[in-house]
């Protein structure tokens, strides 16, 4: 009995870690290389003058670096995608799930870096019209945000609106999610200096996985990105 134990066992074993392997890595999704109908166009005077300014505490910090790309589509619209990048993300918060997060997903064993790569990029993205207007914007909020969870869950917010220039934005959570700022006057801003995102940085920050698996998917971006203009 024992000496079929001491086999039987160390085999199912092998089968579980197996099989578990071949579902975290299983493709879930194929995405396009490119998005038809965008020309990409790198307009380093337009990412200037329609960079987003970000408000934060010293919890959340500021990024270190801020890229941008670009596109035009068929109407003649400017697509523009910014991407702050922090050096790393990090809840410090007190309690049980915020230490096993620290542990587990973005220190110890780094799940968040074997997932999407180094550091964390995020993005906020407009549409300027012809006339030079902006005319839609889009981020991600943290959704019912509480720090003591081992995640935030993300929530994609659309505004259809014309604006001069973008609204402020304050760092809302310690993954550097998003909201629209209000009059915070004695908060501390920091204004996006966006160069242009290059392929070799593209690719150094991993930002598309084209097979997307469970444990492996792409970092926040648009579809017309995946073609840069260079």
């Amino acid at each position: 009995m024992n000496f079929t134990c001491k086999i039987i066992l160390p085999g199912m074993c092998i089968i579980f870690l197996a099989l578990l392997a071949l579902y975290l890595n299983a493709t879930v999704h194929v995405l396009e290389a490119q998005a038809a109908g965008f020309i990409p166009v790198r307009d380093d005077h337009s990412a200037r003058r329609f960079a987003p300014t970000l408000l934060s505490n010293h919890d959340f910090g500021f990024p270190h670096a801020c890229y941008y790309r670009a596109a035009r589509d068929r109407e003649g619209n400017l697509h523009l995608a910014y991407h702050p990048v922090w050096e790393y993300e990090r809840n410090n918060a007190g309690g049980l799930m915020p230490f096993l997060s620290r542990i587990f997903y973005t220190g110890g064993l780094s799940i968040q870096r074997f997932m999407f790569g180094k550091g964390d990029v995020e993005v906020i993205s407009a549409i300027i019209s012809p006339e030079g207007k902006i005319i839609a914007l889009e981020y991600e909020s943290p959704k019912n945000y509480n720090p003591s969870t081992f995640i935030v869950e993300h929530e994609t917010r659309k505004l259809q609106k014309t604006l001069d220039r973008l609204p402020r934005f304050r760092v809302a959570s310690w993954n550097h999610l998003f909201e629209i700022a209000d009059d915070e006057s004695n908060a501390t801003s920091w204004t996006c200096n966006p160069e242009y995102f290059t392929d070799r940085l593209w690719n150094e920050y991993t930002m598309v996985r084209l097979k997307e698996t469970r444990i492996q998917k792409s970092r926040a971006h648009k579809p017309w990105e995946r073609v840069s203009a260079e």
